[in-house]
């Protein structure tokens, strides 16, 4: 995993490498469906601040899923993204999926990622601050 610090105000961040740009994940949760849905976001680093670059996961209520998964928007991202979320230990695939409209969308099991345990913490302090 390649990371960069940079300091926006007081607070430092890790930036991980994402193809040729410095991007920061944001972890946090869907308004609706059962257990909390996972909301993972990846902003971008433009050299000043964080800018929104794209919503990883894509919530789906109406389908069924384990506790601390949720469904990868591959429909948006590139399904590359699957590969960079397991490379940088944000979880696992779980080799089930969902269907939505025209689309497919693999289901990823985030509690098995140190990764997401760690950025899931440090986006509830950046909330509480």
């Amino acid at each position: 995993m390649k990371t960069k610090n940079v300091k926006i105000g007081n607070r430092e961040f890790k930036l991980i490498r994402y193809k040729e740009m410095w991007v920061f994940p944001v972890i946090s949760t869907y308004e609706h469906g059962l257990g909390s849905p996972i909301a993972f976001m990846m902003y971008c680093w433009n050299g000043k601040w964080l800018a929104p670059y794209s919503d990883i996961t894509v919530n789906l209520p109406e389908c069924k899923r384990e506790a601390g998964c949720q469904f990868i928007d591959i429909n948006n991202n590139d399904s590359g993204i699957l590969d960079w979320l397991e490379e940088n230990i944000f979880g696992k695939r779980t080799g089930r999926s969902a269907a939505s409209g025209f689309c497919t969308y693999p289901e990823f099991d985030f509690y098995k990622g140190e990764e997401f345990w760690e950025y899931r913490r440090i986006c509830e302090e950046l909330r509480n601050e």
